[in-house]
Formats: C-alpha cells, sequence, structure tokens
C-alpha cells in the first residue's frame, strides 16, 4: 500500500485479516451456502447474495487456518472486481492502516499482501485477487 489506507478488518481461524475497504462492495449473510462437490478445500461453495450467484473462499482454510465451522447464518464479505466473496467469522470495522506500519509478508504466503505487528499479535492484509485465484483452474 502506497498510502495510508482504509482497512476492512475482520477475524478468521482466530486471526486478524484486512482487505482494502475500496474492494468492499457489502458484508452479507447468505441464507446457506451450497457446497460445490470436487472443489478445493478453500472454496467453502456458492451463495446467492441479492439474487447473486458468488463462489465463497473460506478465508481461514485458504491461510492454512482449521476451517470456519458451519454456522446458520453465515457471515461473507462481497467484493468488487470479483464474482467471490469471502467466508469470515466477524468483522471488526473500518481501521486505518499507515503505510510505513506494513512490512512483507512472510515467504510463500503469496495471497498475503502484507502484515502489520499489532500489541495482540499480527494484522494479514489480504490480496484478494491472489486468494481468488488460489482456488481456481
Amino acid at each position: 500500500m502506497s498510502d495510508d489506507g482504509l482497512l476492512l478488518a475482520f477475524r478468521a481461524g482466530g486471526e486478524r485479516f484486512a482487505v482494502p475497504l475500496e474492494r468492499v462492495r457489502e458484508a452479507a449473510r447468505p441464507r446457506r451456502i451450497a457446497p460445490l462437490p470436487g472443489a478445493p478445500p478453500e472454496w467453502s461453495g456458492v451463495a446467492l447474495v441479492r439474487g447473486e450467484a458468488l463462489g465463497v473462499i473460506d478465508v481461514a482454510a485458504a491461510m492454512g487456518l482449521p476451517r470456519s465451522p458451519a454456522k446458520p447464518a453465515p457471515l461473507v464479505v462481497v467484493l468488487y472486481g470479483t464474482d467471490h466473496a469471502l467466508l469470515v467469522d466477524s468483522i471488526d470495522g473500518v481501521e486505518t492502516c499507515p503505510a510505513d506500519r506494513v512490512a512483507p509478508p512472510p515467504p510463500g504466503r503469496g495471497a498475503l499482501r502484507g502484515i502489520v505487528a499489532e500489541e495482540s499479535g499480527f494484522l494479514s492484509l489480504l490480496d484478494v485477487d491472489r486468494l481468488a485465484a488460489k482456488g481456481e483452474g
């Protein structure tokens, strides 16, 4: 991130993650996520959000954490620029991230743009395009 930016911070798999706020269309609670037979483990399935079928990526599973447990009202973050949504456990809110606090991600973590050290741990900044591409073809 070249400038201080606004992020939507959320939790998945017991860890904190964030995506650039300008990429977030909405947070939604689809009635259900229909499984996709043969899909990679990070794909939870397909959900209807406002009549649009979206592939749902389990952020926890995609980042090597235990899969998010199935919930009666799953929470997804719908993104601009993709036909995917991110399955998250909870949303922390909108936060400002000074660019000078962002460190490069650890090697081999291609779906991360960077990490921010916090008093209670780390905030991992997701590269939503690479995360979505990870489960395709």
